[in-house]
């Protein structure tokens, strides 16, 4: 089974009420009346998260198209999960008044860098930023000294 296929079939679950457990989820969404779901191979709950792998990509298709999950009388948000890039990293509440120089050495300071390892890609407002290592970002965290991790 592929990482792309399983990509495809997973679904990520926000908003998930604490007293709810595993099976109910796993009944709630094989359930194609109510969530358009069908077979799961597994349910992974942690807190209010839950990320659910489907056998088809059809299946999680469909409960993303779904316009509202309730669960527990809860309103679910239902999303595909963000895909992981070891080499990107999003900065968020950056404040948009902040010169590039401040956020180049937050960045070099944290990660234990220079400017020649990344490149900055502010958003159109200002209050994100992703950054794009050079190398895989394990890579990166893996070569910082173990008091800095």
């Amino acid at each position: 089974m592929s990482a792309e296929s399983q990509e495809n079939r997973t679904v990520e679950v926000l908003g998930v009420p604490e007293e709810v457990e595993d099976e109910l989820l796993y009944l709630y969404f094989e359930n194609k009346r109510r969530s358009g779901g069908g077979n799961l191979v597994s349910v992974k709950l942690e807190g209010s998260r839950a990320l659910l792998l489907f056998e088809e990509a059809e299946v999680a298709s469909r409960v993303l198209s779904k316009r509202a999950h309730v669960l527990s009388n809860a309103e679910l948000t239902v999303r595909k999960p963000a895909c992981k890039d070891p080499r990107r990293l999003l900065l968020r509440g950056v404040n948009p008044s902040s010169c590039q120089e401040l956020v180049e050495l937050y960045v070099e300071n944290m990660m234990g860098m220079d400017m020649h390892d990344y490149t900055l890609y502010p958003s159109p407002g200002r209050d994100l930023v992703l950054v794009h290592f050079h190398q895989a970002f394990n890579k990166v965290l893996s070569s910082l000294p173990s008091a800095a991790a």
